[in-house]
């Protein structure tokens, strides 16, 4: 429980992440900055802003506010489930490990939204042709990244939290 509301926290960050790593490592004449057609039809080509980084930034927020949205969805429906099932919530200490792992999980949500948002050249190589991919890779790169790093944030809390026990 306490992970799905702190990844719909982190998500929005995640997604900053991708897209000023994006950004500072592609040109304002890069191709990759171009608008898809649908979304200038969609905001309207007088609306849409004048600067290719400004455009890319609002084309990236439209991709991602439908999966965010859907994902705020879900977690309101499981806390809701949880409270239903079991009742409101204790109070209780997070130990040693839960609080190296929600560290852990924080950094690595954030280092890898970057790599995602970054790596949208190994992403165009491998779907090929000539669409821009940039903007869909930064709306996809938190949630990639939320699925990604738990994985080495429990490798790493798990011995973290021995080390903190043994201290005491």
């Amino acid at each position: 429980m306490t992970f799905l509301r702190n990844s719909a926290l982190l998500l929005p960050a995640g997604f900053l992440v991708a897209a000023f790593v994006f950004l500072i490592t592609h040109s304002p004449h890069d191709p990759a900055l171009a608008v898809y057609p649908f979304i200038g039809d969609w905001i309207g080509p007088e609306r849409l802003p004048k600067s290719p980084e400004v455009a890319f930034l609002v084309e990236g927020a439209v991709l991602f506010l439908l999966p965010y949205a859907l994902w705020l969805a879900l977690s309101a429906l499981v806390v809701l489930a949880d409270r239903a099932i079991f009742g409101p919530p204790k109070a209780r200490e997070g130990g040693a490990g839960m609080v190296a792992f929600a560290r852990l999980t924080v950094f690595f949500l954030l280092v890898f939204s970057g790599a995602v948002g970054g790596s949208t050249a190994f992403l165009k190589r491998k779907v090929g042709g000539e669409a821009p991919v940039g903007a869909l890779a930064v709306a996809a790169a938190p949630f990639v990244a939320g699925a990604l790093a738990p994985v080495p944030a429990l490798v790493l809390a798990l011995p973290i939290a021995g080390f903190l026990r043994m201290r005491e």
